[in-house]
């Protein structure tokens, strides 16, 4: 069975694009998102499913960014499928401390989101997670000792975003697009090592797969089950404050969030002090379980750059002095 066929058992199966009025496809130009637009652009025609390829501009590259944006717009005329260009100021729009990496995702999202929100409700929004990626971000997790308080790349996210080449290697889908004559582009800031994920794809997977073959795809199977497992808690997590009329920032009843379970309250700091872009490690948050469960009253400390306090009766996340802004590496995908 060819890539195209099992992609489309895939989707079918996952019933990501169930009932989306329209899909945007986030294509930088790059192999990944190139193979996405080419299979989901096949795949939806049939259909009736209206796709539109979305070029995010981030004016980092010059001269290099502004051949992707044309590859792009290319695939999309011979696909024949709209093409819609977003510019983004990231430069401009960089948050004190923050990243450059980290400010280019955060402006990008938006800058998809909004056009699903132009085009009308339910629009997803797909971009091009692989296998390898997920098999990346399980090693990013343990890196920074985070573990399955943080999962893996989630196939479908909360705000629409969804990713349907999570069942699927680079090399498969470089090796469909060279099959067709499909071309693509590499980004050469991929090659700088500086970023811990470029580390991980260019070294430590590939030393790992030299080692015990088949690494990346158990690693890859590892993160899926993690994100299953975390979206379980936090389904349990935002019925608990729901039901408690509670917002996800707190404050927060003690007795609620320890009614939770230890799992499930780390996860509850983590996800609120994420919101704010900030994100603890792992023995922070247990540090801090440990003493909720414990009935320490009154305390105080920091969680990621923030304070975190209970007594007796309520817990608290607010903030303390300038944020830390996470890292590009450190963001939730």
């Amino acid at each position: 069975m060819g890539l195209p066929e099992r992609f489309a058992r895939h989707l079918e199966a996952s019933r990501l694009l169930d009932g989306a009025p329209c899909a945007v496809v986030a294509c930088s130009g790059g192999g990944d998102s190139v193979a996405l637009l080419a299979l989901l652009a096949a795949w939806a025609a049939p259909r009736g499913l209206p796709v539109v390829a979305a070029h995010v501009a981030h004016g980092l590259r010059g001269e290099a960014g502004e051949h992707d944006a044309l590859l792009a717009a290319r695939l999309a005329a011979n696909l024949r499928v709209p093409f819609a260009l977003r510019p983004v100021d990231v430069k401009g729009r960089r948050r004190p401390g923050e990243s450059l990496e980290a400010a280019a995702r955060r402006e990008r999202y938006a800058a998809l989101l909004a056009l699903a929100g132009e085009i009308g409700p339910g629009t997803r929004v797909a971009t091009g997670h692989t296998a390898d990626d997920q098999a990346e971000t399980v090693l990013l997790n343990l890196h920074r000792h985070a573990g399955r308080t943080r999962g893996g790349i989630r196939a479908a996210r909360a705000d629409g975003v969804v990713r349907p080449l999570l069942a699927f290697s680079r090399s498969e889908l470089r090796a469909f697009l060279s099959s067709r004559g499909i071309a693509w582009r590499e980004d050469e800031t991929n090659e700088n090592e500086a970023l811990l994920r470029n580390r991980i794809r260019r070294r430590e997977i590939p030393a790992l797969e030299a080692g015990s073959p088949g690494t990346a795809a158990r690693l890859a199977r590892a993160g899926e089950a993690w994100s299953a497992r975390i979206a379980t808690l936090d389904e349990r997590i935002d019925a608990a404050l729901a039901g408690a009329g509670v917002p996800l920032e707190g404050p927060w009843p003690r007795r609620l969030v320890v009614s939770l379970g230890e799992e499930a309250a780390g996860r509850l700091l983590l996800r609120a002090a994420g919101a704010a872009g900030a994100v603890p490690g792992r023995q922070q948050v247990e540090r801090a379980v440990r003493r909720l469960f414990r009935g320490d009253a009154p305390w105080t400390e920091s969680l990621a750059g923030r304070r975190l306090s209970a007594d007796s009766r309520v817990v608290r996340l607010a903030r303390r002095g300038p944020e830390r802004p996470a890292s590009p590496d450190r963001l939730e995908s």
